[in-house]
């Protein structure tokens, strides 16, 4: 009877044993998923993640926004520039046009001055001719006004 007593308690002594084992087994993994879980990320931070995209997408927005103005500038800057090449270009050939008419009255002045210097009864002729009103063929004056024309 003792030897099935100790026999018994061999066998409850060797399952109490697997059973601490298997115990410790799932201890030591509990241990191992707890730390797992302490180093994935929690709600905030995903609250976080959803934040910044959120400020991404803004700032695309932006972005994309900024690009478009930036285009519509540069296309206005090329406008100007072609203004401003054009307006040069008018400035250039009023002052040539400005310049060969001023060369001509030069010219004419200095035709005028070597008559007088010729003949003094050119130079009377020539203050009759700037006293008197100007008239194209028909006699009509050429220094009326428009307002004058209109009534």
């Amino acid at each position: 009877k003792i030897q099935t007593l100790q026999k018994r308690l061999i066998e409850k002594t060797e399952e109490a044993v697997e059973k601490d084992t298997l115990l410790q087994e799932k201890e030591k993994l509990y241990v191992e998923l707890k730390n797992i879980l302490a180093r994935q990320p929690g709600p905030e931070v995903a609250e976080q993640l959803s934040i910044y995209q959120q400020n991404l997408k803004e700032k695309t927005r932006q972005m994309k926004a900024m690009a478009a103005e930036l285009n519509m500038h540069q296309a206005q800057v090329s406008e100007y520039r072609y203004e401003i090449e054009r307006l040069s270009r008018e400035l250039q050939d009023s002052k040539r046009k400005f310049f060969e008419q001023k060369r001509k009255d030069q010219i004419q002045k200095e035709i005028v001055r070597d008559a007088q210097r010729i003949d003094p009864s050119v130079a009377h002729q020539q203050k009759f001719h700037l006293t008197q009103p100007k008239v194209a063929g028909g006699g009509f004056n050429l220094t009326q006004t428009g307002k004058q024309l209109a009534t």
